[in-house]
């Protein structure tokens, strides 16, 4: 994993004033507010047009149905709306981010030759959806289909690329903190003559490492909130749509489209989740070893300066968090599962209330 890879992505991402534009060595280049404002009506004009068409459609829906898509809309256009605006306003936060990136030695002599097969296969993934989702819809609703969700191609490609984006930032971090872990390991192998310039070296990637998780949050919190609420609600509504099924004419194709759609957005944005945690958990092993070092230490002198490394480490201790209002870790998984239980279970009992 490597800028390469951010640069990459950049480039695709600029296209609609999703990224940044491109990395240089001398910073970021962005694409222009005009650029960026372009896109903002576009994505607002699309969502109007379709909303309109799909009118119809959303009065024969149940109460419940209703609120759970029209939600989905409003969270989806939010998140697009997000992504441009973010880009186009904190530059100075993505500049020192990328910058404490390139300073960081993060896997170079372990990048791989084919670095953007992973970015590959997710795209082509991606496609295959789309034109499967065409294959299935398109019979079915004619013309009709591309005037109410030909703007969710734009959409989603919009979300396609935050959630690769977040992975790769992610994984870039993990690198840096298993590079971390490894050198306080030789330093517990070599305790009997602790270097003081090896642990300045690694107090100083520590503290860009954190400063570079607290510019994650102020970058992706919002977007990650968003990413969760989206998928929280698309999967309540694959559950209710689930609990129907016995009532509605759903094709084999039908149903295969909604598992794999489903599948599709919960592993974008549980990976993330999951990422977070093991950073975390990285993090907590090499607090555990730098305390080992510590107890371990026979002179002051190297005692005083591990003991150093310990109070930053366990006073900086970083976490990832959705826009401050809550940590992401494995807890966050549970919770979301626990929400929806308890939603679905409301839902069907309001549903059955109303029809009784």
């Amino acid at each position: 994993m490597s800028l390469k890879l951010v640069k990459l992505v950049f480039k695709f991402g600029s296209l609609l004033a999703l990224t940044p534009a491109k990395i240089e060595k001398n910073g970021l280049g962005f694409p222009s507010k005009i650029y960026a404002l372009l896109w903002i009506i576009l994505f607002t004009a699309g969502v109007s047009i379709s909303c309109i068409y799909r009118k119809p459609f959303y009065k024969e829906m149940t109460l419940v149905e209703l609120i759970l898509q029209v939600a989905m809309d409003i969270v989806l256009y939010i998140l697009n709306i997000s992504i441009i605006t973010i880009t186009a306003t904190k530059k100075r936060q993505w500049q020192k981010f990328i910058k404490i990136l390139q300073t960081l030695q993060i896997n170079k002599e372990n990048e791989k030759i084919f670095w953007f097969l992973s970015f590959l296969l997710t795209s082509i993934i991606y496609v295959l959806s789309k034109i499967y989702e065409t294959y299935v819809w398109s019979p079915v609703l004619g013309v009709l289909y591309y005037k109410m969700y030909a703007v969710e191609y734009f959409q989603f490609y919009a979300q396609f690329i935050v959630y690769y984006l977040i992975y790769v930032f992610l994984k870039l971090i993990l690198n840096g903190v298993e590079n971390l872990s490894k050198n306080i390991k030789l330093l517990k192998v070599q305790s009997n003559r602790v270097n003081s310039f090896t642990l300045k070296s690694i107090r100083r990637e520590f503290c860009a490492l954190v400063k570079c998780v607290d510019i994650f949050n102020n970058i992706f919190g919002l977007l990650i909130l968003l990413l969760i609420q989206f998928c929280f609600l698309q999967q309540l509504t694959f559950l209710l749509t689930l609990t129907h099924s016995v009532m509605t004419e759903n094709t084999v194709s039908v149903v295969i489209f909604k598992i794999l759609y489903i599948t599709w957005h919960m592993v974008g944005t549980f990976i993330s989740v999951f990422l977070c945690d093991l950073v975390e958990q990285r993090v907590k092993n090499m607090q555990i070893v730098a305390h080992q070092i510590a107890a371990n230490c026979v002179e002051e002198k190297e005692y005083e300066e591990i003991k150093i490394l310990v109070d930053v480490i366990d006073n900086t201790f970083p976490h990832f968090s959705a826009a401050r209002f809550f940590d992401l870790n494995r807890k966050t998984i549970l919770g979301i599962v626990n929400a929806l239980i308890t939603f679905l279970i409301v839902t069907i009992q309001l549903e059955n209330s109303s029809f009784s």
